[in-house]
C-alpha cells in the first residue's frame, strides 16, 4: 500500500490515514484525506513528492488553510501539508530565506521587529508564504510575488529546482508557479528599509482589513475582482447579501465572503457560490472567478 511506502520511507514525515480537513481550513467544512503528508524538511518533500507523483494518484498542496474548500467526502490521494516548512533565515538585513509553510502574519512580525517595509499591503492576511505566491496574493495593485529574488520548488519529475524572479511570470492572484505540477518550498525575499509613510500606509490595510467580517467561519474573499470592477461591489448591486444555502451565508457586511454559520457544509458553499455567480452573470453578464481554491480530483495548489 502507498501509505506503508510512504512511512517506511518518511520516518520524519507526519502521515495519516483518513485524517478530518475540517479543522485544517477556515471555513471548516470539508471530508477526510485518505492520506495526509506533513513532510519534516525539504528533503523528505522532495522524497514524498517524487514517491506519489510516481505513483499517479491525486496530488493536493495545502497551506494555511485560509483560502480553500475541501470536499465533502473522502477525498482520494494525498493531501501535502507545508505546515513542518516554517523556518525563516535572514541573509543579509534587508533579506531572509523563508520556507512555504511560513505564516504571512509571522513574516510581518518579523519585519517589524527589523524596522523593515516593503509588505504592508499583506497587512491581515493570513495563510502561508507558499500559498501566497502560488496566488500572488496582496491588495492595493500590489502582491507577493513583486519582492521574490527566487523560489525553489520541487518539481514533477522529483528534482529541486531554484526559480529566478525573471522566470516568474505574475500578475493579479496569479503566478506562474502555480501551473503545471510542482510544491513551492521556499523562497528568497528582499525587503527596504521602514519609513515613516509605511506605518501608515500599514495602518490603513488594517483598517480596511477591519471593514472585513470577523467571527464566523470564512476563507476570505470569495471572487476575484473583475478587471476594472469590483467583486463585492457587484454581488451588493446583485442583492447577494444574505442569501444562504443551508448553514452557509453570504455576509452582511461585505458580499464578497461567503460564511459558515456553523454547520454549513462544502456542498452548501459550492452551492451559494453558484448562486452568487448566476445572479451577477443574469443582472450584468460578468462571469466571476473564484478566488477560493476548490480541492478537485488531479493536483490542486
Amino acid at each position: 500500500m502507498l501509505i506503508n511506502r510512504l512511512i517506511a520511507a518518511l520516518p520524519d514525515t507526519t502521515i495519516k490515514e483518513n485524517l478530518p480537513l475540517s479543522a485544517l481550513c477556515t471555513l471548516r467544512v470539508g471530508g477526510e484525506a485518505e492520506i495526509f503528508a506533513a513532510p519534516a524538511s525539504i528533503e523528505d518533500m522532495r522524497i514524498l513528492f517524487d514517491i506519489v507523483m510516481r505513483e499517479g494518484c491525486p496530488v493536493y498542496i495545502l497551506g494555511g488553510g485560509s483560502n480553500v474548500l475541501f470536499p465533502d467526502g473522502k477525498i482520494k490521494g494525498v493531501v501535502i501539508s507545508t505546515s513542518n516548512l516554517n523556518k525563516i533565515e535572514w541573509r543579509t538585513s534587508i533579506t531572509a530565506d523563508i520556507d512555504a509553510g511560513f505564516r504571512l502574519p509571522s513574516i510581518m512580525k518579523e519585519l517589524r521587529e527589523h524596522n523593515l517595509a516593503g509588505m504592508e499591503f499583506a497587512a491581515g492576511i493570513p495563510g502561508t508564504l507558499g500559498g501566497a505566491i502560488a496566488g500572488n496574493a496582496g491588495a492595493g495593485g500590489h502582491g507577493v510575488c513583486e519582492l521574490l529574488d527566487y523560489v525553489i520548488a520541487v518539481e514533477s519529475d522529483g528534482t529541486i529546482k531554484t526559480w529566478d524572479s525573471s522566470e516568474i511570470a505574475y500578475s493579479y492572484r496569479k503566478c506562474s508557479l502555480s501551473e503545471g505540477q510542482r510544491v513551492i518550498v521556499s523562497a528568497r525575499m528582499t525587503f527596504r528599509g521602514a519609513k515613516q509613510k509605511d506605518a501608515e500606509v500599514l495602518e490603513s490595510y488594517l483598517l480596511r482589513r477591519g471593514s472585513q467580517p470577523h467571527g464566523l467561519s470564512n476563507a476570505g474573499c470569495t471572487f476575484k475582482n473583475p478587471e476594472g470592477n469590483s467583486a463585492g461591489k457587484l454581488l451588493d448591486e446583485c442583492g447577494c447579501k444574505g442569501l444562504s444555502a443551508g448553514d452557509a451565508v453570504v455576509s452582511d457586511m461585505h458580499a464578497n465572503f461567503i460564511l459558515n454559520r456553523g454547520n454549513a457544509s462544502a456542498s452548501d458553499i459550492l452551492e451559494l457560490i453558484r448562486i452568487c455567480s448566476r445572479r451577477v452573470y443574469d443582472s450584468t453578464g460578468i462571469r466571476l472567478e473564484p478566488e477560493i481554491k476548490i480541492f478537485s480530483p488531479g493536483f490542486c495548489v
